[in-house]
């Protein structure tokens, strides 16, 4: 293997940080663009969702959103505004330190970019290139064309790269169709006990447990 694929949300972040814009900031400010109350904005905001859904690419986009309920604010001051809900995984920035001492890292990621960059901060020099397949490639989900897409843009065949992520379709199946190495990675054992519920487990796996230093 050359290169570490890591998801980010669920993988490397909790969703407290896209939790916080969608569901508290987007409808904090359509309350007081309408002078309505929290609770209605919110219902008439999370209606408004349901009505677009996921398999949209603008369910998905910031700026659509912005635009359809005419809100004036720039949309990364107001992620800026709840940067710190920006909750990172201690087993994952472990594993992260660890590979980075022998490995090319990189992000790819449903989140768009505006999130990927703030939810990197700080840690941002562990990757060489993060991917959002849906700022980048227009694409609501990873699909195997996304990954071979990346795979081209980073010079390696899909079998040098391994992908870690929480989904056991997107981040599991659909790599490993393409060639790519994929494991799963399930704190919460919402997958029958398939993944890893503590992505440090992968350390002690070879090659890795062979010629990596982890830092305690």
């Amino acid at each position: 293997m050359k290169v570490i694929s890591f998801d980010l949300d669920g993988t490397i972040a909790d969703s407290s940080f896209a939790d916080a814009f969608w569901e508290e900031e987007v409808p904090a400010l359509y309350a007081r663009k309408n002078q309505l109350s929290i609770d209605e904005a919110w219902r008439i905001v999370k209606r408004s969702y349901e009505e677009v859904g996921s398999e949209d690419i603008r369910w998905y986009q910031p700026e659509y959103w912005f635009n359809l309920f005419d809100l004036d604010e720039d949309v990364t001051e107001v992620l800026r505004r709840v940067k710190d809900r920006v909750n990172l995984f201690s087993d994952a920035l472990e594993v992260i330190e660890a590979l980075y001492q022998k490995y090319d890292l990189i992000i790819i990621s449903n989140a768009p970019r505006e999130f990927i960059e703030i939810e990197l901060e700080g840690i941002e020099d562990y990757f060489s290139a993060s991917f959002s397949c849906t700022s980048d490639f227009g694409v609501v989900k990873k699909s195997g064309d996304a990954y071979l897409r990346v795979c081209s843009k980073i010079g390696v065949a899909p079998g040098d790269v391994l992908h870690l992520g929480d989904n056991p379709i997107f981040d599991y199946e659909v790599p490993r169709s393409i060639g790519m190495r994929a494991l799963l990675i399930d704190r919460t054992n919402d997958h029958g006990g398939s993944g890893l519920k503590d992505m440090r487990e992968i350390l002690r796996m070879e090659p890795f447990s062979k010629d990596l230093k982890v830092k305690r």
